[in-house]
């Protein structure tokens, strides 16, 4: 299917100061705000190209503009994708703290999926105003929205993993763990041991898997057992090719291949400068993006078993530790402690047939699936 996932950051700025932002102090204190010309002509040229198109609201902190702001976000898309339309879906990324109930009826009516920045018992570490964003956590659960949690782990975090994952999924609230990467404003000293970091990740999926009464999935680790059943998430953006697949919009209409910060080398064009969405694929910046990553790959398919999981990993964390054409930096390195001992358990489970009711419902669905549909799985 001819898809597209769009970024739109709306704003850079943010109400709060996390210490891991991908955006410098300085990139945050900018007040641009994307103009309504830029943001009908973003959804305007993906319904004119795409079957399907999938709009992530970033920043920044996005719900720092007012509620009219989105109200005439959906209009426009369906406008030009039609209303209660399948074509197009919605996701806001926020910190949280902005959340009130106007905006969460807004996004439960409109089927606008809600994603939390927040580390639960540790969010004080990286961010702020804890206190307030469980409140208004506890309204989104009350006012039937859904939601999903992301908590990002920083070296001091990584020993309390377990406490993060406790607060969320033992309270029945979806959650995906990532690792800091050492851009924007986060040092080389936030980033986390990549063994440490692996070692409680594995130990995360081997209480969730045998959580019989787990009511909510467990991310990345979910994504990985579909890719070891054959069947990857574009979702785990970081595996799965995303170039020319994702695509993000700056306040001032700057197109970027990526929603992590992206040095001002890697800027496509400006919206203002095409006549089609795709057209941003075909600049230099674009295809010197693409040449590093094709070298990094191929030193990849050279060298390691994994490469069909991962696809050479993602281009911007390579770029955050080194060369974007190498590979080997802490992301890989956390792949490749995490991902063999999912597709080592899921091997095992296909194999022996145990009772399948020692596992949660997620990956006995899954499994269940593959057995009665085999998939291109790999096992």
């Amino acid at each position: 299917m001819n898809s597209i996932s769009i970024v739109v950051k709306p704003v850079i700025s943010c109400n709060i100061g996390c210490k891991h932002c991908y955006h410098t102090v300085s990139e945050r204190s900018s007040p641009d705000v994307i103009s309504p010309e830029t943001l009908e002509k973003v959804i305007r040229y993906a319904s004119d190209e795409y079957e399907t198109a999938w709009f992530i609201w970033h920043g920044g902190e996005p719900l720092t503009l007012p509620l009219r702001f989105y109200k005439n976000a959906i209009d426009i898309q369906e406008r030009y994708f039609g209303k209660d339309s399948h074509r197009v879906s919605n996701t806001i990324q926020t910190n949280g703290t902005l959340m009130n109930k106007r905006f969460a009826d807004l996004c439960r009516d409109k089927r606008i999926n809600v994603g939390v920045s927040f580390e639960g018992p540790c969010n004080n570490v990286l961010r702020e105003r804890t206190a307030d964003v469980q409140k208004n956590i506890e309204m989104m659960k009350r006012s039937g929205n859904k939601f999903s949690v992301s908590s990002t782990v920083c070296r001091t975090v990584t020993e309390n993993m377990g406490r993060i994952y406790d607060h969320f999924v033992g309270n029945d609230m979806a959650l995906s763990f990532s690792p800091v990467i050492g851009s924007g404003c986060a040092g080389a000293d936030m980033v986390p041991d990549a063994l440490e970091y692996s070692k409680k990740s594995i130990e995360l999926f081997d209480r969730w898997l045998y959580d019989v009464n787990a009511s909510v999935p467990l991310m990345p680790h979910f994504q990985y057992v579909m890719s070891a059943l054959g069947e990857p998430s574009a979702s785990d953006c970081s595996h799965s090719s995303c170039l020319m697949r994702w695509i993000s919009v700056y306040p001032n209409g700057d197109l970027y291949p990526c929603a992590k910060g992206c040095p001002s080398s890697l800027k496509l064009c400006n919206i203002s400068d095409i006549e089609r969405l795709s057209d941003a694929f075909l600049t230099d910046a674009m295809n010197e993006m693409l040449s590093k990553t094709i070298e990094r790959r191929e030193k990849c398919m050279s060298s390691c078993e994994l490469y069909r999981y991962c696809n050479g990993g993602c281009s911007m964390d390579a770029l955050s530790e080194g060369p974007m054409s190498d590979n080997g930096f802490s992301s890989c390195v956390i792949f490749k402690n995490v991902f063999p001992h999912i597709l080592g358990t899921i091997g095992t489970i296909l194999k022996e047939r145990p009772d399948l009711s020692r596992y949660n419902r997620f990956v006995r669905d899954a499994i269940v699936g593959e057995l009665v549909s085999p998939m291109a799985a790999g096992i």
